[in-house]
């Protein structure tokens, strides 16, 4: 839903906006400087206001919460197989017949896992989201803000931080801690260079 604005409290006095020549202006643009009506005038998620043609444009950085609600429904997406697996041993094992049920279980488990590993892959290649990520409309960019490639995000931004991690238990807390910074970017991101940004209404 649009938010509605009064065009009663014009700010730039007698100034007419710059696609509708007709209106009066009521801000002015902080991208591009041009004056916009109340129709056009956009607030950004940096608080700031932007007219209608530059906020497709802007890109924003994601809220602390997105990524971590993101990370947590990836961690959850990939733990479903599992507990699935494990439903049908114990179903199995009311029916005394646990090995059955072991073997079947570690199968769907097995082919459960690589199923969403696989689709999480297909999804950061297409668009730089996980499930999570798609659930939270935010996305994996390069740090000017083009497109990263899938082998980045999955070696620089996960495998390199991983390994570090076994080498230093300590790596995960301060590679978090990061995101408090001002730019929000954990290690791993400047690991590989890369950001995490909302996902405009134009899906970019």
């Amino acid at each position: 839903m649009e938010p509605q604005w009064d065009e009663s409290s014009v700010q730039p006095q007698g100034a007419r906006c710059a696609q509708h020549s007709t209106r009066s202006a009521s801000t002015v643009c902080s991208r591009c400087g041009n004056y916009a009506c109340g129709q056009c005038r956009r607030v950004g998620g940096d608080g700031l206001e932007y007219c209608s043609l530059c906020i497709p444009r802007m890109v924003f950085l994601a809220e602390r919460s997105d990524r971590f609600w993101a990370n947590l429904v990836d961690q959850l997406v990939l733990g479903l197989p599992w507990l699935a697996a494990l439903v049908v041993i114990l179903l199995f094992a009311q029916l005394d017949r646990p090995d059955r049920g072991i073997g079947l279980g570690l199968f769907l488990a097995a082919a459960g896992t690589l199923a969403v590993a696989g689709y999480q892959l297909h999804l950061v290649a297409q668009s730089g989201q996980s499930i999570g990520k798609r659930m939270r409309g935010i996305r994996v960019v390069r740090s000017d803000g083009s497109p990263a490639s899938l082998g980045r995000i999955i070696l620089l931004r996960n495998v390199v931080p991983s390994a570090i991690n076994a080498a230093c238990g300590l790596f995960s807390l301060i590679d978090a801690l990061f995101i408090f910074q001002d730019d929000r970017r954990c290690l791993h991101d400047q690991i590989a260079d890369t950001k995490v940004v909302k996902v405009s209404a134009n899906g970019r």
